[in-house]
């Protein structure tokens, strides 16, 4: 069986101009990564070539439906590796600086299974945000995302009376409407029972396991917020 000469990569709104054939003012390119003999990938972002989806199943002898079809479940599995890498962002890298015993106790407070397996908790936080980084600085299918702690965004959380988060909503930039904001929350809070969080993180998903995180991570979480925006 021949093995295609690219993979699809995702969708890719950056580029309206096909690669192949050259035309101009499309809504969307496909971003293909050449392969090598053996079919595995053979470059990195900057061998990524972006066709229409026309020249693109002309390249791998598809069809066009199944191009599209390809290039969105693809485009779909790279936004959650950089939801995930949010998260985990959000979540360790107010601790990379941190005494080793904090990190531990946070590395090992979410990952209880490898406590005294000989794993490393710096080496596995290190690991883990580096891992993470490096999906959200790959522009194979756009530019490279927010992934430092200066790109955090605080977010209000509203819990139910049982610590089952009822809302999340980012905070306004703005301090009229911050405040405006803040009060509307703990009424909120006070009609279900419930309470008010506000904690740091890259986006609203990753703000839901800060906010369901331990005490110490989300004290951690608060302090890098504000050494961020002394």
């Amino acid at each position: 069986m021949s093995i295609p000469k690219w993979k699809i990569k995702g969708i890719v709104d950056d580029y309206d101009e096909c690669g192949c054939c050259g035309r101009r003012g499309l809504r969307r390119t496909v971003a293909l990564m050449p392969l090598d003999a053996d079919g595995n990938e053979d470059g990195t972002a900057e061998d990524v070539v972006y066709y229409g989806t026309s020249c693109a199943a002309t390249a791998l002898g598809w069809t066009q439906r199944e191009v599209s079809a390809t290039a969105r479940a693809a485009q779909s599995e790279q936004d959650e590796r950089d939801a995930y890498a949010r998260r985990v962002i959000s979540i360790y890298a107010p601790v990379e600086f941190a005494p080793v015993r904090d990190m531990a106790r946070v590395y090992y407070g979410r990952n209880a299974s490898r406590r005294d397996t000989g794993v490393k908790a710096t080496e596995e936080v290190a690991k883990l945000l580096a891992e993470a980084r490096a999906t959200l600085a790959d522009t194979t299918t756009g530019p490279a995302r927010p992934s430092g702690i200066e790109d955090f965004r605080r977010y209000v959380v509203i819990f139910t009376h049982d610590r089952q988060i009822h809302l999340i909503r980012r905070v306004p930039e703005d301090e009229f409407k911050r405040k405006e904001q803040a009060a509307s929350a703990h009424r909120r809070a006070d009609e279900i029972g419930g309470s008010v969080l506000v904690v740091a993180a890259l986006d609203a998903q990753a703000a839901h396991d800060v906010a369901y995180a331990d005490e110490l991570t989300r004290e951690w979480n608060a302090k890098a917020w504000q050494a961020a925006h002394v």
